[in-house]
C-alpha cells in the first residue's frame, strides 16, 4: 500500500494498442506514449486481439487475458492508488460488452474517479436493445465522472449513461509525409483504406466503380486492408469478376508504417462509404485529409462533423453506389475541383486534427477531473 500521498498515481490508462491497427487502438497508443509531465500515469495494455478478424470474438485465450487484466488492475489500484481509471468501453457487440461487465464489475469500485472514452459508435443503442445483458451493462457504465466523446450524436453515451460531465474531444494524429512515387499524368488512383468488410462499403465501391466506368470515367481502385473473413473475400472477388473489373480493382493487402503513408501519397482520391456498426469518427478520413486527398464518404454518424463545412468531401447516403458513382465521375473529371478539395482537406486537418491538438485537450480534461 502507498505510504505517502505524494507517491500516489494520478491515473491508470487501460486500453487496446496496436496490433491490430484500428482507430481506437491507434488513439489509445498516442495516450500511452504521451509525456504527461508532472502527472503520474500508469498504463495497462489490453491485448484481446492481434488481428482484425479476431476483434469481437470470444476465445479461451481472451478469458485468460481478462483474468490477468483484472489481477493487474487490482495490483496497480492497491499499490499505486490512482485517482482516475481511464477506460474505453466496448463496441456494440455482445462479447465485448460481456467483457466490460466482468472487468468493470470487479475493478471500477477501486477508483475514486472514472473516465470513459467512447470511441466506437452505437453502444447506447445496443445496450438499450440487449435485454438483461443491457440492463447490467448500463449499471456499470452509469454515473461516470467524465464521458469523453469524439463527436455529438443523437444517442450520447454521456447523457444516456448519466455521466456527471461530458467533453467532446475530436481525434487527431500525425502522419509521415513521403514523396509521391507515381507520375502525375498516370491514370487516377482511388484509395480505400480500412478493414475489408461489408459495413465499410467495399461492395458498394465495387458497384460504383462499374457504374462510373460505364459513363467513361477512368481510374483504378486500391483496397488496402485486412479481410474480415475468407467468406467475404470470396464474395468481393466474385463481384469484381462479375463486373469485369479484374484489371481495375486491386487488393494489395495490409500496409503499415511508411508503406501505408506511401499509399496515401500515391492516391488522387479517397473513398470510404462506411455504414459500419461501430463506425463513429474514422481516423482514415483524417489521414486522407492530412495528405490533401479529396474525400467521398457517407453521412454515417460522426462523419459529417469530421469533415464539417471544409469543402474537402462529398458525402452521400449509405448503401448508395449510384451516388458514389456520380461523385467519382464528378471529381475524376474535374482537375480544378480535385485540387480545391485537396487544398481544403489539408487546411481542415491542420486546423483540427493534429496529434498535438488531441493530446493537449485530453490532458486538459484529465487535469480538470483531478481538480474536481
Amino acid at each position: 500500500m502507498v505510504d505517502e500521498m505524494s507517491e500516489r498515481s494520478d491515473m491508470l490508462l487501460v486500453g487496446q494498442t496496436p496490433p491490430p491497427y484500428h482507430g481506437q487502438a491507434v488513439v489509445t497508443a498516442m495516450l500511452f506514449d504521451h509525456d504527461w509531465g508532472d502527472l503520474k500515469v500508469e498504463r495497462l495494455r489490453m491485448s484481446y486481439s492481434d488481428t482484425i478478424d479476431a476483434v469481437g470474438k470470444a476465445g479461451i485465450t481472451k478469458i485468460i487475458h481478462l483474468l490477468s487484466l483484472i489481477h493487474k488492475t487490482w495490483w496497480i489500484a492497491l499499490t499505486k492508488q490512482p485517482r482516475i481509471l481511464y477506460y474505453l468501453p466496448a463496441s456494440a457487440n455482445r462479447v465485448p460488452v460481456i467483457r466490460d461487465i466482468i472487468y468493470l464489475g470487479l475493478v471500477r469500485w477501486l477508483f475514486p474517479r472514472i473516465v470513459f472514452h467512447y470511441h466506437a459508435g452505437g453502444l447506447p443503442e445496443y445496450v438499450a436493445s440487449a435485454g438483461l445483458l443491457g440492463r447490467v451493462a448500463q449499471r456499470l457504465y452509469y454515473d461516470a465522472d467524465l464521458s469523453v466523446e469524439i463527436c455529438r450524436t443523437k444517442y450520447s453515451p454521456g447523457r444516456i449513461f448519466n455521466a456527471k460531465r461530458t467533453e467532446y474531444v475530436a481525434n487527431g494524429l500525425d502522419v509521415e509525409f513521403v514523396p509521391r512515387s507515381r507520375l502525375d499524368n498516370a491514370e487516377l488512383r482511388v484509395l480505400f483504406l480500412g478493414a475489408l468488410n461489408e459495413g465499410k462499403g467495399v461492395l458498394d465501391v465495387i458497384r460504383a466503380t462499374r457504374l462510373a466506368r460505364d459513363e467513361g470515367a477512368r481510374f483504378h481502385v486500391h483496397f488496402i486492408g485486412a479481410w474480415a473473413s475468407e467468406d467475404f473475400r470470396r464474395e468481393a472477388e466474385a463481384l469484381v469478376a462479375a463486373k469485369c473489373l479484374e484489371e481495375v480493382i486491386h487488393f494489395p493487402g495490409v500496409k503499415k508504417g511508411s508503406d501505408k503513408w506511401q499509399a496515401y501519397a500515391d492516391a488522387d482520391l479517397f473513398i470510404f462509404p462506411s455504414h459500419y456498426q461501430s463506425e463513429n469518427f474514422p481516423l482514415v478520413l483524417i489521414e486522407a485529409m492530412a495528405f490533401g486527398l479529396p474525400v467521398i464518404s457517407t453521412t454515417w454518424r460522426g462523419i459529417p462533423q469530421l469533415v464539417g463545412d471544409s469543402g474537402a468531401a462529398i458525402l452521400a447516403d449509405v448503401n448508395a453506389p449510384e451516388q458514389y458513382a456520380e461523385a467519382l465521375l464528378q471529381v475524376t473529371r474535374n482537375l480544378d475541383q480535385r485540387q480545391e478539395m485537396g487544398t481544403a482537406a489539408r487546411k481542415h486537418y491542420e486546423a483540427n486534427y493534429t496529434r498535438g491538438k488531441f493530446v493537449e485537450k485530453m490532458e486538459q480534461v484529465f487535469r480538470e477531473v483531478l481538480k474536481s
